[in-house]
């Protein structure tokens, strides 16, 4: 039976948040000094082979998004799920490998990396064995205890990356780097499920089949929507500009931890208390009044510095990632809210909203991506997908408003989020232009300070945000 209304929703999104920014810490120290080192085209290599694979563990992540609502549910039969789960992974790494074999030498073109085959197979591999057992860590309510088993990850793939490009396997490192950090890790995510599999009836697979006829195309959509750009730039530009896309991207990425670590717990809450016939309006309310706190000031971060912030951090020849900055940054905080209520869906058990507007998203990216690109240039593709992602929010939006009308879509603390910062744009514009900024640590005083302007108003004007920091903090004591 799950258990993922026995624990405080705010306490493991706190859990899992502090995991998420402590995996951004080594991920962007490791972002840093990787694009150094090889370059745009060698790190550009690397994240268009990584995107490809993204792409193929779609249909194992498909069925792991229907293991996970299935377990959630009330006396799901876990061990067949889980059963299910191995079988059906077993069958797409088959499928996966004759793929790998016929393309190989179009994978070789492609990124530009002689091992790209051997690495496209290794990677699969790595990463099908380890998503949909972190899903079933987050169905049983463990937000936390999954984040931070993905933070051991990146502790372990940083050293492991480094020290085989210091061997000279160049961009290839990367690629053995994960997944050896990934395997490693694997064990551990076991532990907090312990369930033995067994061989699924037929009525299970027909109960998970229900569900994963949508979650599996959704899955396609969504990371073909994730990963559109860098994989167009790749084809119409050159890898190069798929390194300056990433380098923009990996600064802008934590604006979505709050969001993904609360969403994944939200599903699983929304999943349990709907097929009870429980309330849900005040649950997806709360989620929304925080899941943007930290995209918000990162986009007016964005704004106030691109350029020092690309070029100080990654070196003048990513200087062409500081235009993708802001409109990245604008993208994040659509994702942060559009995020909230595809869980939400998926929750009350209606994946197949999500298909539909997944395929008009992707749709609609693609034909702006492809004709903006062609005419602007990478930022082109930048300003389809924040379109695009506008229009996933819209959607949703309706529809959950039209499923669940007690739940707020604009809290008062979205607004007062914006309002401070604005407040700390005002601060750290004129800061920027009168500092000289030689050094990354003259650069991160100024973030410290625009940090702690945005923490200190939204604080003192956010009633809400003191009674939660209250809430959380209490339970969270008492469930550590």
């Amino acid at each position: 039976m799950s258990d993922a209304t026995s624990v405080s929703l705010g306490g493991e999104t706190i859990k899992a948040t502090a995991a998420k920014f402590t995996m951004a810490a080594i991920g962007f120290l490791g972002t840093i000094v990787f694009a150094r080192v090889l370059g745009p085209t060698g790190f550009g290599g690397y994240y268009l082979l990584f995107s490809l694979v993204k792409i193929a563990d779609r249909a194992v992540n498909g069925w792991g998004t229907a293991v996970k609502k299935r377990y959630s549910e009330a006396d799901a039969p876990s061990g067949e799920l889980i059963g299910s789960q191995g079988l059906f992974t077993l069958v797409w790494m088959a499928l996966a490998v004759a793929v790998a074999v016929v393309t190989s030498s179009w994978l070789v073109s492609y990124t530009g990396l002689p091992e790209a085959p051997i690495l496209f197979v290794l990677l699969l591999f790595a990463v099908t064995l380890f998503e949909p057992l972190d899903l079933i860590v987050q169905a049983r309510g463990r937000v936390g205890a999954s984040m931070w088993t993905d933070t051991l990850r990146s502790l372990l793939t940083f050293p492991l990356q480094l020290g085989l490009i210091l061997l000279g396997l160049g961009a290839a490192g990367m690629a053995y780097g994960l997944a050896a950090a990934t395997f490693l890790t694997v064990p551990v995510l076991w532990y907090f499920i312990r369930t033995r599999p067994v061989a699924p009836t037929r009525e299970t697979v027909a109960n998970l089949w229900s569900y994963a006829r949508y979650s599996i195309p959704n899955s396609f959509l969504g990371q073909a929507y994730d990963r559109f750009d860098i994989i167009l730039l790749g084809y119409l530009l050159a890898p190069a500009a798929a390194g300056h896309y990433e380098v923009a991207l990996k600064l802008t990425v934590p604006a979505t931890f709050v969001t993904m670590a609360a969403s994944s717990g939200l599903m699983a809450r929304v999943s349990h208390r709907h097929s009870e016939g429980e309330t849900l309006g005040p649950d997806i309310s709360n989620t929304l009044s925080f899941t943007s706190i930290i995209a918000i000031p990162m986009f007016f971060g964005a704004v106030a510095m691109p350029e020092l912030l690309v070029v100080t951090l990654f070196g003048d020849e990513y200087a062409a990632a500081a235009a993708l900055l802001v409109g990245l940054a604008a993208y994040q905080i659509a994702k942060t809210q559009a995020g909230v209520l595809t869980s939400v869906l998926y929750g009350i058990d209606r994946p197949d909203i999500n298909t539909r507007i997944s395929a008009a998203t992707l749709a609609i990216n693609i034909v702006l991506g492809v004709a903006l690109t062609l005419a602007y240039g990478a930022i082109g593709v930048v300003v389809a997908t924040a379109v695009a992602e506008t229009l996933r929010y819209g959607l949703s939006a309706i529809v959950i408003k039209r499923e669940l009308s007690s739940v707020v879509l604009f809290p008062r603390t979205l607004g007062e989020q914006v309002a401070a910062g604005l407040v700390m744009f005002a601060v750290i514009v004129p800061v920027e232009r009168a500092a000289t900024v030689d050094h990354w640590y003259h650069l991160l005083a100024i973030v410290a300070l625009g940090a702690a302007v945005y923490s200190l108003t939204l604080a003192a004007i956010s009633r809400k945000l003191r009674v939660t920091i209250r809430g959380v903090v209490s339970s969270s004591r008492l469930e550590f």
